[in-house]
């Protein structure tokens, strides 16, 4: 079995598995022998939305439009995230087949690796926000939508350490990346912006947030509330405002679909997966496992 969980969600646009390659490589090539005691998974949570948006943008193509690859990008981006609260309430809407899909993952990761197993969970742009609902509603005792309503799903007993696990309480880290929480919150009044909790109601985990100053999509996080300034363990900038060999050409969207090869992103994930590596109980060496990622339909 695998000592430890490593889970990315994508963002923006039309995904497919292999969105996090490039850290997941990356990873596998600094910890050698080591890589095997890592279990890697994606999360295409908005899987099930995908084949509606794309017929939305064929069919707008009839008309003449200019930045069509600009267009499709916050398409996409801003069609998953309505979705989700359009029928918050409804049981099996889109809210919960998004949950679903991240359920089913962790399930998987608990199968492979254990319930006990500590989590790294990386997610991106509207990834963030869709993780964090699954969180919120996940810290709560009692919860009247998605998943959780009911006190989950039926099978897992509350309490138990499989239950735990799918609640993300095992969860030693949480990277967001290009996060877009503040341009659905930012109209509330500041008391009103709750974070997850990172360190109560059993949860332990170190929030890193990542941005590139360039990216009009991801935001720092500590600013945006008293509540994200505490859950938030720090704002990580990618590139230096000042780097003006990027800067001069204004906002773009190659700064926003960047971090998964980010070299700050990849070395801080290194030095976390080598540090959870070091106090975990060592196990015979695996085959490396890698799983299609869950898509609803």
């Amino acid at each position: 079995m695998a000592d430890l969980v490593l889970l990315a969600a994508p963002g923006m646009g039309a995904v497919d598995e292999c969105f996090a390659d490039p850290l997941f490589d990356a990873l596998r090539a600094a910890l050698g022998d080591d890589s095997s005691r890592v279990y890697c998974d994606t999360i295409l949570c908005q899987g099930h939305l995908q084949t509606n948006i794309e017929r939305v943008f064929e069919g707008m193509q009839k008309r003449d439009m200019d930045f069509l690859r600009a267009r499709k990008f916050m398409l996409y981006g801003m069609a998953e995230s309505a979705a989700q609260l359009n029928d918050l309430q409804q049981r099996g809407g889109n809210y919960e087949k998004t949950q679903q899909a991240i359920y089913n993952t962790l399930e998987r990761a608990a199968a492979a690796a254990g319930d006990n197993a500590p989590v790294i969970l990386l997610s991106h742009s509207v990834g963030c926000p869709i993780l964090s609902n699954y969180l919120w509603d996940a810290q709560r005792p009692s919860i009247n939508h998605g998943i959780w309503r009911d006190g989950g799903p039926r099978g897992v007993h509350k309490g138990s350490a499989r239950d735990l696990f799918l609640r993300l309480k095992t969860m030693s880290h949480w990277y967001t990346l290009g996060a877009t929480n503040p341009l659905w919150t930012a109209a509330l009044p500041r008391d009103q912006i709750q974070a997850v909790t990172a360190d109560t109601r059993g949860y332990n985990f170190r929030w890193k947030n990542f941005y590139h100053p360039d990216d009009l999509f991801g935001w720092p996080l500590k600013p945006l509330s008293p509540s994200y300034n505490q859950s938030v363990y720090r704002d990580y900038e990618t590139s230096p405002l000042a780097d003006w060999g990027r800067a001069h050409w204004g906002p773009q969207l190659v700064s926003h679909n960047g971090y998964w090869d980010c070299e700050l992103v990849q070395q801080q994930l290194l030095e976390d997966v080598r540090e959870l590596l070091k106090k975990s109980r060592a196990r015979p060496a695996a085959t490396p496992v890698r799983t299609r990622a869950a898509v609803t339909v």
